[in-house]
């Protein structure tokens, strides 16, 4: 499961969740609802991951080989969560990835622009990509 307690409180503790309300938010934090033991316990058993195959997909271009994968966000909260995130991800990586943003959609490229090819790089980046989205389809299905 890629969801686990430290990363959690540490985006609640950083941003206000898109989709949480403030009563939920303030008792997390304050210790009053325990998503440790929440966790512990497997009361996650509605959370929409599962472990499958991968949705990147490798594409010859001019340019060499890319990995790509398309995105669909069900509102504004949860894409700009994903943009925030993921600039602050491949800032902190220096590698970065191509991102094309159409109203709800984001359309990834992730190449090695000095080898024209997929590296170990690109394939760690489209792992965590693939937990912040993760993580937006769980703060939606959490939302009011």
């Amino acid at each position: 499961m890629s969801l686990n307690i430290h990363k959690m409180m540490m985006i609640l503790n950083e941003h206000a969740d898109p989709v949480m309300d403030n009563q939920t938010y303030n008792d997390i934090i304050h210790g009053r609802l325990s998503l440790e033991r929440e966790i512990e316990t497997g009361s996650f058993d509605d959370v929409p991951i599962s472990v499958g195959k991968s949705k990147w997909e490798h594409i010859q271009t001019d340019q060499g080989e890319v990995l790509y994968r398309s995105l669909k966000f069900l509102n504004f909260q949860t894409l700009f969560y994903f943009i925030a995130e993921s600039l602050k991800l491949q800032e902190a990586t220096n590698h970065h990835c191509v991102m094309t943003i159409d109203e709800l959609n984001v359309d990834l490229k992730l190449q090695t622009k000095s080898v024209q090819e997929v590296t170990e790089l690109d394939l760690e980046l489209s792992e965590k990509l693939n937990d912040i989205y993760q993580d937006t389809q769980y703060f939606h299905s959490v939302g009011r």
